[in-house]
């Protein structure tokens, strides 16, 4: 009886663990190979723009055919980023997920009283621990992240083909880069 104990003790250890282990190691791992595979050339803390999801797309599992899709991929370990999204109707926002997928930040065109079409949702973003930078651009809203890696999302609902056009304009001139000064 007592060699049963002792087995089922170590597997019971073994499997905690295992458990500890996936939980930390799972969340690093999904975000790293998403980071890899959505930020385009590679290109750090600038935004890459995705066409219109067609029934064939599968960068992400179901990209949704009524959203446009722009993706910075965050490095925060040389200071903090500027992210500037220009609203556009009906819908736009702007996420914000930690290296181990926490979504940390949400912002909308809705909020506040609404943005109307061009007005910015800016953001600074410092990396963990980070105070307000002094040259803060007026309006803009400091985030510190948990993690010096990450990404920002930004979707834009497409009403029509012909709001595309409108679409791209607008996301054209959307700013991910380091805060200079």
């Amino acid at each position: 009886m007592n060699r049963k104990l002792q087995w089922v003790a170590a597997v019971a250890v073994a499997a905690v663990i295992l458990h500890l282990a996936a939980v930390w190691a799972v969340p690093r791992v999904a975000m790293s190979a998403a980071m890899d595979k959505l930020g385009g050339d590679g290109a750090l803390n600038v935004f890459t723009h995705w066409s219109a999801p067609t029934d064939q797309s599968r960068a992400v599992v179901r990209p949704s055919p009524d959203l446009a899709y722009s993706i910075c991929i965050l490095d925060l370990s040389a200071g903090p980023v500027r992210i500037e999204v220009p609203a556009s109707a009906p819908y736009t926002s702007l996420a914000l997920y930690s290296s181990i997928t926490d979504n940390y930040f949400v912002r909308n065109n809705r909020e506040d009283g609404g943005l109307q079409d061009g007005e910015v949702i800016g953001i600074v973003v410092t990396g963990p621990g980070g105070d307000a930078p002094a040259n803060l651009p007026a309006g803009f809203t400091t985030v510190t992240a948990p993690t010096e890696k990450g990404l920002a999302l930004v979707r834009r609902v497409i009403e029509n083909d012909e709001a595309m056009p409108r679409l791209d304009a607008l996301r054209a001139v959307s700013v991910c880069t380091p805060l200079q000064g």
